[in-house]
């Protein structure tokens, strides 16, 4: 089902979700890019939507397409209302490195935390040998 609306075609497959067969599926796909519009802002509408159509066709699943519709959609959204092209950058950035400052405040965050559990344990053993204490007491008392 074809339906023009602003210059954008919305294609609707119905199937169960999973291309019958690669014939079936290298029919359709053609006329679903042929029949996308450039738009004047979008750099990637093109590349994106015949990888996904390669995936598509690759896997049998029709996720790929879906997912790329929906991209598409976001992106015509926030170019009408006057926003920028969303992009994403999946490169891993390096890890940034402490300077000596930082790491002297790091260390001696540690040293603190150990001092501060040591002393929390000290504190726990006096406290269950004074009620150790009372509790004998209080049995010899009974």
């Amino acid at each position: 089902m074809y339906e023009r609306s602003n210059s954008l075609v919305n294609v609707t497959l119905y199937m169960d979700g999973e291309i019958d067969s690669e014939a079936l599926a290298a029919s359709a796909l053609p006329l679903i890019l042929d029949e996308l519009p450039v738009f004047t802002g979008f750099s990637t509408i093109d590349q994106g939507v015949s990888a996904a159509a390669m995936t598509a066709i690759e896997s049998n699943d029709m996720m790929p397409i879906i997912k790329e519709e929906l991209k598409n959609k976001i992106q015509f959204k926030r170019m009408t209302e006057g926003k920028e092209e969303l992009t994403i950058d999946f490169t891993k950035k390096p890890k940034a490195e402490l300077t000596d400052v930082e790491k002297e405040k790091v260390e001696r965050r540690r040293v603190q935390n150990r001092m501060a559990a040591r002393r929390f344990r000290e504190k726990e053993k006096t406290l269950e040998t004074k009620l150790r204490k009372v509790s004998h007491f209080c049995q010899i008392e009974n």
